[in-house]
């Protein structure tokens, strides 16, 4: 029955071509779009937690609730130590990595040290001079230097290409920060620009600066202190698990805080965060998958529809077949089932097809993406410049269980009309064809 039922399918395009054609689009336009909406929205949560936030943090709670002041005076102390604990009590597919979170002025001085110019930036102090460190690959630092190279010696920096724009830097150029130390004192310090950096977000670009951990300690007095420990887990950790890695932590942290590091302040309260914890992400990705469940409801009642209007046409020139069918004893149950077979085989090859051609424009706007900088620039969001999509498994998934359901849905509402009519009815249809 099945052979016999392809062979139909193949050999008569006037019942087959169409629904093939109406569930290949149709599946082709949900993986595309599901594929470019799962990479918009992954690559926000990539970017996020690569230039902000990780994809788990821990950091003191005095500090997290004053950050947008940047009170280096609530930094965790005691780096070695909370690194340990960190690595011991955790889930062992974290890297975890320190990190600084700074504010000053950055001053530009003329050959007689007289100011050119002069702006207010935030920054972020990583392990750039570390060898034994993953940041700088985490960061792509080497593909992201526009201009000039990465620091290899203290007291280099990397500045965002459109705040050196502004200020008139070029790789060479010094630069004089004038901050707030650890303990409240003045903190001034002179850095070599020694690139010009492109983070791929707007904002990032425009105020942002970045340098090595063991300068910023130096710089601000906080020796042996870090702002933050960022947790990166791999891409394969899907982010709705984060919320029970993260609990797993804060179950242990009690004991933490009853036997803190011996150079942390008494009223240092650590906490642990994730992503979606931070910066309103957490609702952004509710939205998400609102409005993609949304689409996957939309196409699937649309192909449905338009499927069901296929079906009904095709029965209505196939009435005297059918009627012929069951004057030779086939049952009407019978008849439906092969009819919904015949729907699904075409459901299975549009959906194969419109995955192929689907799962080709998500991979070109993977590998080569959509430049949406000036769309983003305003959004807030930390956003990529360029759009791209990505493949993955789930987006085929939810392409062809929509295209088969419909082609089926749509030939079951169909055939209900044969039930409707008797077989003489049905068998006259063939005498006036």
């Amino acid at each position: 029955m099945i052979r016999f039922t392809f062979k139909g399918i193949l050999r008569d395009k006037s019942r087959s071509l169409f629904p093939f054609l109406i569930v290949t689009v149709g599946v082709a336009l949900m993986v595309g779009l599901l594929g470019f909406m799962d990479g918009i929205f992954m690559g926000m949560l990539d970017m996020s937690a690569k230039l902000d936030t990780g994809h788990l943090r821990f950091v003191n709670k005095p500090f997290y609730k004053e950050e947008h002041l940047v009170p280096l005076d609530r930094a965790l102390a005691d780096q070695e130590e909370t690194g340990e604990w960190l690595e011991a009590n955790s889930d062992p597919r974290i890297e975890w990595t320190p990190r600084i979170r700074w504010g000053a002025l950055m001053d530009v001085p003329d050959e007689e040290g007289n100011t050119v110019s002069q702006t207010p930036v935030t920054g972020m102090a990583v392990q750039l001079l570390n060898p034994a460190s993953s940041e700088r690959e985490r960061l792509d630092l080497k593909a992201s230097v526009r201009e000039g190279r990465v620091p290899e010696n203290p007291h280099e920096m990397l500045v965002g290409y459109q705040l050196a724009e502004s200020l008139g830097l070029k790789p060479g150029s010094m630069v004089t920060l004038l901050g707030q130390t650890f303990d409240g004192g003045l903190a001034t310090d002179n850095y070599t620009v020694t690139g010009l950096i492109q983070f791929g977000v707007t904002a990032m670009d425009k105020k942002m600066a970045l340098f090595d951990l063991a300068d910023a300690q130096h710089t601000f007095y906080m020796d042996n202190m870090v702002t933050d420990w960022l947790g990166f887990l791999p891409a394969s950790v899907p982010y709705d698990e984060y919320a029970d890695i993260k609990q797993a932590i804060e179950e242990k942290l009690p004991d933490l805080r009853q036997n803190p590091p011996k150079q942390w302040a008494k009223d240092d309260f650590p906490i642990a965060l994730t992503i979606l914890d931070q910066r309103n992400i957490e609702e952004i990705a509710r939205k998400f998958e609102l409005i993609r469940g949304v689409i996957v409801l939309i196409f699937t009642f649309l192909m449905v529809l338009v499927l069901w209007n296929a079906g009904l046409l095709n029965g209505i020139h196939r009435y005297g077949e059918m009627g012929l069918r069951l004057a030779m004893g086939e049952t009407h149950k019978h008849l439906v089932a092969s009819l919904t077979l015949e729907a699904f085989a075409v459901g299975v090859l549009g959906s194969i097809a419109g995955c192929v051609v689907g799962g080709l424009v998500v991979f070109y706007l993977q590998e080569v993406g959509v430049d949406m900088g000036d769309a983003m620039a305003k959004s807030g969001l930390m956003i990529n410049d360029i759009a791209r999509g990505r493949v993955t498994v789930e987006g085929f998934v939810r392409g062809i269980v929509p295209g088969m359901t419909a082609s089926v849905a749509g030939s079951l509402f169909a055939s209900l009309a044969i039930f409707k009519r008797s077989e003489a009815n049905l068998f006259r249809e063939l005498e006036v064809g």
